[in-house]
């Protein structure tokens, strides 16, 4: 049975098949439509490294999995995973951000990649077919006092 990751705001989740495990420092604040069944802080960064650069963060959030020791994490997600196949699911690490963004990156890309180091497995991204988000555009509307124009009397 295979592993996946992916973000909260996937609405792949809402169909049956998943348990959704959130790998995060903070949980969502919005209806997700589904049941976040368990919390990993063991996978989650420590709140100081959220205002990292990219390369920090990696050897911040790294070195973090090593001090937990690779054993210890490994069976931390083998229970999950077995918690997931024992109700015939999927198990699914969770966090916020949305990785299809250019830009973008989160630590469940730099544990999948640890995770492939230590197991030879290969955690995927769950496939997301949610449109991505692009910024609106914002009109700004002049009140009549600023489109006035000021003329002299003399």
């Amino acid at each position: 049975m295979a592993i996946y990751t992916s973000r909260y705001s996937n609405k792949e989740l809402r169909k049956d098949g998943y348990y959704p495990v959130g790998i995060s420092v903070g949980r969502p604040r919005f209806n997700t439509g589904y049941t976040i069944r368990e919390t990993c802080y063991s996978l989650a960064p420590k709140g100081y490294m959220l205002k990292m650069e990219y390369d920090p963060y990696k050897e911040a959030y790294i070195k973090k999995l090593e001090e937990i020791g690779t054993d210890k994490i490994i069976k931390i997600v083998r229970g999950l995973e077995e918690k997931a196949k024992a109700e015939n699911k999927t198990l699914v690490l969770l966090c916020f951000e949305d990785i299809r963004k250019p830009g973008n990156w989160c630590h469940r890309t730099i544990f999948a990649e640890w995770w492939k180091k230590h197991t030879g497995e290969t955690i995927e991204e769950l496939e997301d077919a949610e449109p991505m988000k692009t910024a609106k555009a914002i009109t700004v509307q002049k009140t009549n006092e600023e489109q006035a124009v000021q003329m002299s009397m003399f």
